[in-house]
C-alpha cells in the first residue's frame, strides 16, 4: 500500500487523535489518564481539540499523518519532537490544564506522573546539551495495521535525525519496540512508572530506546 508521510494540519487533528485513542484502547494505563474518557465521542472531541493546541504551541512538535496515496484515508499517526540546543518549556504547551481533570486526585497524579514518565527522555535531553529527537507518540489505526505504516512514520522522524545529525529516542510500548529495534534503535530497559503518593494506580510501562547519531560523510 503507497504511503505518503506529511505534516498533519488542523483539520486532520480529529482523526489524528482517534487513530490513537483507537491504537492505545483501554491497554495503556498512563494514556488513560492522560485522556480521560477518550473511548467515548465526548473524549474524542475534547482530545483532538487538546492536541491542536499543542501542534500549535509548541515549537518543537511536528504531527504526522500516514495516508493512502489511493483513497486519502488517515491510517497512522506521530508526534515528533525535535530539540537543538534548547530545553523545552512545558508550561508553555497549551492542551495539558487543570481543567482537563474532574477530580483533584485526578490532577495531582498528572501533575506527579509527567516528570516521572519523562524523566528518561529530559536525561537524554541534558546529555546530549539539548539536541535530541523524540518520537513522543506513533499509533497506527488497528484496521491498517501490519502495511508498513509504522515504518513509513518512523522513516520521517530518523531522516530528520540524520539530517541534523542527532541521536533519537523513543518510549516504545512494550511489545511494540521490534518496530524501533528493526530501524537502528537500542533496546535499553523496560521501565514501570510507579508514581510516588500514588502506588495504587494503575502502573504504566514503556521500553526505552535509543538510536545513536548518524554521522553524514560529507
Amino acid at each position: 500500500m503507497p504511503v505518503n508521510v506529511l505534516p498533519a494540519e488542523d483539520a486532520d487533528m480529529p482523526r489524528i487523535f482517534e487513530i490513537a485513542a483507537l491504537a492505545f484502547a483501554r491497554n495503556e494505563p498512563i494514556w488513560d489518564a492522560q485522556f480521560p474518557k477518550h473511548w467515548t465521542p465526548e473524549g474524542r472531541k475534547v482530545g483532538g481539540e487538546r492536541m491542536t493546541l499543542t501542534k500549535n504551541s509548541d515549537p518543537y512538535t511536528t504531527y504526522l499523518k500516514a495516508v493512502d496515496v489511493d483513497s486519502g484515508e488517515i491510517l497512522g499517526m506521530a508526534k515528533w519532537n525535535v530539540y537543538q540546543n534548547t530545553r523545552p518549556d512545558p508550561s508553555k504547551v497549551k492542551g495539558w490544564g487543570s481543567e482537563y481533570y474532574e477530580t483533584e486526585a485526578e490532577k495531582a497524579y498528572i501533575k506527579a506522573m509527567v516528570p516521572v514518565f519523562l524523566a528518561k527522555r529530559n536525561a537524554a535531553i541534558e546529555r546530549t546539551g539539548g539536541n535530541l529527537v523524540s518520537l513522543d507518540i506513533l499509533s497506527i489505526d488497528p484496521a491498517h495495521q501490519r502495511k508498513k505504516v509504522g515504518d513509513a512514520l518512523v522513516k520521517w522522524g530518523l531522516k530528520r535525525a540524520d539530517e541534523l545529525g542527532l541521536p533519537a529516542v523513543v518510549e516504545s510500548s512494550v511489545f511494540g519496540k521490534g518496530l524501533y529495534q528493526k530501524n537502528g534503535f537500542v533496546f535499553h530497559e523496560d521501565v514501570r512508572v510507579i508514581v510516588p503518593g500514588f502506588e495504587d494506580w494503575p502502573v504504566g510501562e514503556f521500553a526505552w530506546l535509543e538510536r545513536p547519531k548518524t554521522v553524514n560523510a560529507a
